[in-house]
């Protein structure tokens, strides 16, 4: 990979951040209809960071726009605004966000951004005018003096000049590898000219070709003179994005004799400001780092293969007939080093769902603009942590499912007032953690579904095929996920045709997750979504059925018994049951289920394993427990698949011995 190659994706990658959490700024601003003086500052910092990036990478549309927007907001900074200003100012900084993230994906995708931003930036400047026309102008500051040498810049200080206020000296470093260190100086020198009367940068000339690699290996020194305060000038520094370390303080007459110093042998007292600044440096560190996703999935795939390797030896039988008592401690320290490893691994990519989540916020603001329904989202469990994997296949199936409560969950304003609700509608999104999985639920306070017009329309389109009376809440909910499926009467540009929430089931189903769905007339439903931590490595008990063995996901299993014959009898329908400690379950052969020839037949010589799945528990017949296996999950071949419905089937693994073992999903199993 070149370095400009490199570059861009930097580019890419810190912008994208800096737009989503732009984005949600703006929400929060539109929601409370005020902006504190941080998310001010926060906003122009973005707005700051992403004009620089841009100009140096030559993205001069983009640029340019964030460069409009960043005044606006810098004149907030120091003004207080009308309320009935609010919803301009959201509308402009929206539109300037969708258009920076529509460049950035065409840069993604390998284009130029080539949008016209003209009219957007006109719009803006426009609105500034208006601002600014009806404010007290503020005090006109001086320009600020760039100087060329120490000598200049020291000249007010060693002569005792008094107008131009107090003299600082700052140090700053940037973190290792955050590219771009001299536009990023560039946009700390920018920030600090309406503050400083004077300012000295060491470089010099910070565009030159080499001083980006003079920042990296010297860090960056700055000399300011300014009548403001440190405090403030440190802020306005710390506003700069990937500060590593930051030295600061204030020069007075007792470093004259330094200076005159400084003077003679440049490069002595370079080393020497920097052990000075080290004992008095306000220091400031961020103990992370960014990581290519590729390496990290690489770095899984073969901690998998470790897990697997480990298996293979310590389970080897020709190595645990020998009973080995050095071999079997060396094994229980290579099991426990091991699972750190995963752990760790694991760990890393991790990550909040609270980013994918707060991306639905813009949802309901736009759909509630263009349906006419007042709605708020409210997010709940944001903290929660999933596999960056589960994530990213996470986000379209609660667009669909959110868009879905707004469009025919919720009522309108005026419909809610005749219900006696607030005419506000409410959608809440929760995250929790369930053991090794994920419940996601989404829910509203609309009007609920309609069970007897949801299974009409399954009778119509030939999706039910028993009576209306038999059908089950469960079969009659579930409808909505069915392909084609909608109780729109009318194609809009949201809802009608049928394809939302199938995709989104089908995206859920792919991850090993299922989905249920309640209603209640009038008091709105909710959809429950349950997915695993991560799509890698499970903790699972393998079972034999004859020759074959099988993974159950522990996590997923209550009780393990022999079962008493007594226990067993079959329902009106023919089906297999067992009674058990006051509960009634249903009984799953799986040498029938997967016709697997086997000899235990009778239910007092095999076991009988409790299993919970989303909406049912019920009881799985084998022949035997081998014991606990830490599951490496491989999806099934694709020819496999294609095969037919294996819904029953989560992945396979492999297992100590080299033998393939297929992991049952306890979700499909019981359809």
């Amino acid at each position: 990979m070149s370095s400009n190659d490199s570059m861009l994706d930097v580019y890419i990658f810190e912008n994208i951040q800096l737009l989503e959490k732009l984005e949600s700024l703006l929400l929060i601003y539109e929601k409370n209809e005020s902006f504190s003086t941080e998310q001010i500052a926060d906003i122009f910092r973005i707005l700051h960071t992403i004009k620089g990036s841009s100009a140096m990478m030559n993205f001069d549309n983009v640029a340019n726009i964030s460069h409009a927007l960043e005044d606006l907001f810098d004149f907030l900074r120091a003004h207080e605004t009308r309320k009935e200003d609010y919803h301009k100012i959201i509308d402009l900084s929206i539109t300037t966000l969708d258009i920076i993230k529509t460049e950035m994906s065409k840069i993604q995708n390998g284009g130029l951004p080539d949008t016209d931003v003209a009219g957007v930036i006109d719009q803006i400047k426009e609105f500034y005018d208006v601002l600014t026309n009806r404010k007290i102008p503020a005090a006109t500051q001086q320009p600020c003096e760039t100087v060329e040498t120490q000598e200049d810049f020291f000249d007010g200080l060693l002569n005792g000049a008094e107008n131009e206020g107090y003299y600082y000296k700052a140090h700053v470093s940037f973190q290792n590898d955050c590219k771009m260190e001299n536009i990023r100086a560039l946009g700390i020198v920018k920030s600090l000219e309406n503050i400083c009367s004077k300012i000295l940068t060491e470089p010099n000339d910070l565009l030159a070709d080499n001083s980006e690699d003079e920042i990296v290996e010297n860090g960056l020194t700055l000399y300011m003179a300014s009548e403001t305060s440190e405090d403030d000038i440190v802020k306005k520094i710390q506003e700069t994005f990937f500060i590593k370390k930051l030295a600061f303080k204030r020069l007075d007459a007792s470093d004259i004799a330094k200076l005159s110093a400084l003077k003679c042998n440049k490069d002595a007292k370079r080393a020497n400001d920097a052990a000075k600044a080290a004992d008095t440096a306000n220091t400031v560190k961020q103990n992370f780092m960014s990581v290519n996703l590729n390496k990290l999935d690489l770095l899984m795939d073969i901690v998998g293969e470790i897990v697997i390797t480990e298996s293979t030896v310590t389970k080897n039988p020709e190595i645990t007939k020998l009973h080995l008592d050095s071999f079997e401690k060396a094994s229980r320290q290579l099991h426990k080093l091991t699972d750190e490893l995963q752990d760790i691994v694991m760990s890393i990519r991790m990550i909040p769902v609270s980013a994918t989540f707060h991306k639905m916020e813009r949802i309901v603001r736009d759909m509630s603009a263009k349906i006419n329904k007042q709605a708020i989202l409210e997010i709940i469990g944001e903290e929660t942590e999933l596999d960056k994997n589960v994530l990213d296949h996470l986000s379209d199936p609660l667009m669909h499912i959110i868009r879905n409560a707004m469009d025919h969950g919720l009522e309108t304003a005026d419909e809610r007032i005749g219900k006696n609700k607030n005419p506000v509608g409410r959608i809440v999104l929760e995250a929790r953690n369930t053991g090794g999985d994920v419940l996601i639920i989404i829910s509203d306070d609309g009007h609920g579904l309609n069970k007897d017009e949801l299974i009409d329309i399954g009778i119509k389109k030939g999706l039910i095929k028993k009576p209306k009376a038999e059908v089950t809440d469960k079969e009659a909910y579930s409808l909505i996920f069915a392909p084609g499926f909608s109780t729109k009467k009318q194609v809009t540009e949201f809802s009608g045709r049928g394809v939302g929430m199938d995709v989104a089931l089908k995206n859920i189903e792919k991850m090993g997750g299922g989905v249920s769905v309640s209603s209640t007339p009038d008091q709105g439903m909710s959809v429950q979504i349950r997915i695993p931590l991560t799509l890698a490595i499970i903790d699972g008990m393998q079972v034999s059925v004859g020759r074959t063995s099988y993974i159950i996901p522990l996590l997923t299993i209550k009780e393990s018994f022999k079962p008493v014959k007594k226990d067993i009898f079959r329902d009106t329908s023919g089906n297999e049951m067992i009674h058990t400690r006051g509960n009634v379950y249903p009984i799953i052969r799986l040498h029938e289920l997967f016709r697997t020839e086997t000899q235990v037949t009778d239910f007092e010589d095999g076991i009988l394993m409790i299993v919970e799945a989303e909406t049912q528990t019920y009881c799985l017949f084998v022949d035997n427990l081998v014991g606990e296996q830490q599951t490496v999950v491989k999806p099934m071949p694709a020819y496999i698949k294609n095969m037919g419905n294996i819904k029953s089937i989560a992945g396979c693994t492999i297992l100590g011995d080299g033998n393939i073992s297929l992991i049952i999903d306890i979700n499909g199993l019981f359809c």
